[in-house]
């Protein structure tokens, strides 16, 4: 995406509070995957994270929408979603601990099912940047083995699955979503 098309879209997140019944209530925030700072912002505290900053002092506004998009979902509907739409995940523990992930998207066409893919634990912005751009290039790779029918989509997925969680070495988490 260019630099000016992000402007416009946002960095997009959508945030999963668990519940005490074990289900979870996801949330939206438009500019959430920005330097994943959301990580650091949510909090018994504060919630919905603070949106302003120091920018207007006298009226609070949330980082994150207060409305639910999604209530008392299982953790695998609230992992499932567009990954080609969102640049982060986040799931909020009952004790208020934070984990980012960043979606990687498994499509190798663009009528690819815009679900199936990967969350990937990061720590930062730079920890996803260096996941975006090894996965980028393992994607690339398997795109041109599907497009000379070396593979097919299924095979595609269940190769990327594969390769993500042998990359991440079991050092951090990996949710795989299909």
């Amino acid at each position: 995406m260019t630099g000016a098309l992000r402007a416009t879209v946002g960095h997009r997140a959508l945030v999963a509070y668990e519940r005490p019944d074990g289900r979870y209530d996801r949330h939206y925030a438009h500019w959430g995957a920005t330097d994943f700072a959301l990580r650091h912002e949510i909090a018994a505290e504060t919630p919905f994270a603070d949106g302003n900053g120091k920018r207007n002092p006298n009226r609070w506004t949330p980082a994150i929408d207060p409305t639910p998009r999604g209530r008392a979902l299982s953790f695998e509907d609230a992992a499932t979603f567009d990954y080609r739409a969102y640049e982060a995940f986040y799931v909020v523990s009952l004790a208020w601990v934070v984990t980012a992930f960043l979606p990687l998207w498994f499509g190798t066409s663009t009528d690819d099912d815009p679900h199936a893919g990967v969350l990937v634990a990061v720590d930062s912005e730079r920890d996803a940047e260096r996941a975006r751009r090894w996965f980028r290039a393992t994607r690339a790779v398997v795109r041109d083995m599907v497009r000379r029918e070396t593979l097919d989509e299924p095979e595609a997925h269940d190769y990327l699955d594969a390769r993500v969680i042998e990359w991440t070495g079991g050092r951090r988490e990996v949710v795989s979503v299909r």
